[in-house]
């Protein structure tokens, strides 16, 4: 829930600031940071101390935050470290934001305190209205006081306004802005001539003994034969070690009447839509002839024309499914304009137009559900499931340990697991790569895995993605080399179309020094015009090739590039020259509909700029001290 909260009070410019600061905490404990013991206070920012209770609060929201996302997360030391500097690091930035801010008497005020609040979708009823007895059930299951959350926002406002401050002398420049569109969109056209690497021309060409034998030692890597283990495994989940159907009615009811809220249903409504796109930025001339598109389309809707199919005609890509459908949408999915309409809408009838940041939405509302909490019986199914998860984590640790020691004492681990409800497995001869694709082991594990003995138990659990592996190592087969032999018609192959290519690289090196005259016409009948080519894409029909791709978007036009490209196609490889025809810059058409995104874009850049030297400015004359060390790394904790 929490996440949900600070998704709502956070925005991008906050977010920018504390992104800022890892740029300049390069080196960890480096520059300003000096470490002194301190157990209350975990730092200082110009002598004002970040405590102990400060950081443990930023860490476990940190942590919960993640852990919601990734529910069944194992932490790692190593990742328990890098949280906790990044959390002292996030609090170092506040702390610095919120003392400039102070420097520069900037303040937020309770009226804006409860403006915000009131705006914030998660605490407002079904009419969009602030809801107090909701605002203090949310927080509730968020485990916050109103004081607390207040104050948490109070500061993350002010953090906003330091930032808009700071960024308030940044400007937008439209020719700046055209420029950079037109490099991103950019596309050229090219003339080429390819040769492929020809086996047939190849196909004489004997290589000698000693140049297979040479090509082989050279290659050898590319013949090895990794080491392989076999292992009999269990695999534990430990969200299924208690089974759904086991889970009493009692307990799932109670369960159930705990958790009700999970269970809410919002209001939703099913839509559908005609949209005629405009930029929100779009100038009058273009507006009007939206508008007049509208009322085209409203006329048509008059007439009695199937709403549908006229959605059909008119929507452009990408706008809706068949019909203009949506389908159905609860509050908080679209955005506000589009949202408010819909919802207020009368259940088949067409809405007037109204205007979104993408154009105008003509919105036809077939159905509607009102806010409902899902009944014991509706739920019943996720209630159980949800329980037994809960109970499997309970048990997880009894159930590894006990399948661990039976490990160790040598009994059946066919015998361990049918005792328990699970199943023993055995994986086969597995490369380590292979042991980490196929049973989601880490990389440490695997290499335990190899260097076990064979009829040897793994004396701990291993993690393997989003479960645990008992497991004993059945056979394991030595790292080789397949022999010369097996692989004599390979090398033969290759060797081969090394010299095919080699031919073809030649012939084209000789066509290159006189096409600064004229072609001759037998190179001109192999001419090739290629379609147009994005800035980043490959030419087809050729595979993607960086060097080439690069190439092509830094030559003159009608100017032969002096270097011979080696290419693949689906067929093989082969050689390759060109030149630039065609450089085709995106039209006025295409930079209308892109206009405000690629302005917008060049103000926030230029404003994120601006915050980044204030954020580096700012820490250089700063003092910051680190006075605990072993809590932010968590050590033994």
């Amino acid at each position: 829930m929490l996440d949900i909260i600070r998704s709502n009070a956070q925005s991008f410019g906050v977010k920018v600031a504390f992104g800022v600061i890892i740029l300049v905490f390069v080196f960890w404990g480096i520059g300003s940071f000096t470490e002194t013991g301190n157990v209350n206070v975990v730092g200082t920012v110009n002598d004002e101390p970040i405590t102990y209770q400060q950081f443990e609060m930023a860490y476990r929201n940190a942590e919960e935050a993640i852990n919601q996302q990734s529910p069944r997360k194992k932490w790692t030391a190593e990742e328990k470290t890098q949280l906790g500097r990044q959390v002292f690091q996030t609090l170092v930035t506040e702390t610095l934001i919120n003392q400039e801010a102070r420097r520069n008497n900037l303040d937020v005020s309770p009226y804006e305190l409860r403006l915000y609040v009131g705006d914030m979708q998660i605490f407002q009823d079904e009419q969009g209205r602030f809801d107090p007895e909701r605002y203090k059930k949310v927080l509730e299951s968020s485990r916050q006081s109103p004081a607390q959350f207040e104050e948490d926002l109070t500061r993350r406002l002010l953090q906003e306004k330091m930032v808009a401050f700071v960024s308030a002398g940044s400007w937008s420049d439209v020719t700046e802005a055209r420029a950079r569109f037109n490099f991103l969109r950019q596309k050229r056209v090219i003339e080429y001539i390819y040769v492929p690497a020809d086996s047939e021309k190849t196909a004489a060409y004997a290589p000698a003994d000693a140049d297979i034998s040479k090509y082989y030692e050279e290659h050898k890597i590319e013949y090895a034969i990794p080491q392989k283990a076999s292992v009999q495994y269990i695999e534990v989940d430990p969200l299924s070690i208690v089974k759904p159907e086991s889970v009493t009615e009692e307990a799932a009811r109670a369960w159930y009447e705990r958790n009700k809220d999970r269970f809410n249903v919002p209001e939703s409504v099913e839509v559908a839509h005609i949209l005629v796109p405009v930029d929100k930025n779009a100038k009058e001339d273009a507006v009007a002839k939206a508008q007049e598109q509208v009322a085209a389309i409203e006329q048509e809707l008059a007439s009695g024309k199937d709403f549908a199919a006229v959605a059909d005609v008119h929507n452009p890509p990408n706008a809706a499914d068949k019909g203009g459908r949506i389908g159905w949408i609860t509050r908080g999915m679209t955005v506000p304009a589009f949202e408010e309409a819909a919802f207020a809408a009368e259940q088949g009838v067409v809405t007037k137009p109204v205007r979104s940041e993408f154009g105008f939405h003509l919105i036809l509302v077939s159905g509607r559900k009102p806010a409902s909490t899902q009944t014991f019986a509706e739920a019943e199914a996720s209630v159980r499931q949800a329980v037994a998860a809960e109970e499997s984590r309970d048990k997880l640790s009894d159930i590894l340990d006990a399948l661990t020691e039976d490990n160790i004492l040598g009994k059946p681990l066919a015998e361990a697991a049918k005792a328990r409800g699970l199943e023993a497995r055995e994986s086969g001869l597995l490369s380590r790569e292979e042991l980490i694709s196929t049973l989601k082991v880490t990389p440490e594990a695997a290499q335990t895995i190899m260097s076990t003995g064979v009829n040897q138990p793994l004396d701990v659990p291993l993690e393997a993605g989003e479960q645990y592996i008992i497991a004993r190592v059945v056979e394991n087969s030595p790292a080789t080399f397949k022999s010369l032999d097996e692989v004599r018609s390979d090398v033969i192959a290759r060797l081969r179309s090394a010299a095919g290519l080699e031919a073809a690289k030649t012939e084209l090196e000789g066509v290159l020094k006189s096409a600064g005259t004229e072609l001759a016409d037998a190179w001109k009948k192999q001419l090739k015009l290629s379609e147009p080519v994005d800035r980043g894409a490959s030419v087809k029909p050729f595979m993607p090739q960086a060097e080439l791709e690069e190439a092509i978007f830094k030559a003159e036009a009608r100017k032969w590039l002096p270097t011979v490209f080696t290419v693949a196609t689906a067929d093989g490889s082969g050689a390759l020259i060109c030149r630039v025809v065609q450089i085709q810059d995106p039209a006025d058409q295409e930079w209308q509909q892109f206009e405000g995104i690629m302005v917008n874009l060049t103000q926030r850049e230029r404003a994120d700029g601006l915050f980044q030297a204030f954020m580096e400015n700012l820490v250089s004359k700063s003092k910051i001290l680190v006075r605990n060390q072993d809590i932010i790394d968590r050590k033994n904790m």
